[in-house]
């Protein structure tokens, strides 16, 4: 593993975190999905007709207020079917990082089974 080699990070107070697999698990799929529905967003506010932002300022609006009573609520409605989608793929995409805590947790049961000459009882805690 990369990260033991550093004494500045095992000393550190988040070594607890890093040395366990669901941070970047977290992290990996917090990348993975932001890309994607930021672009979402993007297009949401883009699509936005021009008309009704310059109505809104003909009307003498600030800015906070356009973002507030036009722009945001009609992004929104825009973005919500596709944001719905990948709120459903992120829920597909979750059992991921379990597989890689699973194994994870396989692979200490196996050392502790090496260790101690145990077959069974490390095998039943997992179960």
């Amino acid at each position: 593993s990369l990260f033991p080699q550093y004494p500045w990070i095992r000393e550190s107070w988040m070594w607890p975190y890093l040395r366990q697999a669901w941070p970047y698990g977290v992290l990996a799929l917090t990348l993975s999905f932001a890309g994607y529905e930021g672009e979402v967003m993007r297009g949401a506010f883009a699509g936005v007709p021009k008309g009704q932002l310059e109505a809104a300022r003909a009307f003498g609006m600030s800015r906070w207020k356009i973002l507030r009573r036009i722009w945001l609520p009609q992004a929104f409605y825009r973005a919500l079917p596709t944001l719905t989608g990948e709120t459903v793929l992120q829920l597909k995409s979750t059992p991921l990082v379990a597989t890689i805590s699973v194994i994870d947790i396989f692979a200490v049961s196996s050392k502790v089974r090496q260790g101690t000459f145990l077959t069974y009882e490390p095998l039943l805690l997992l179960a």
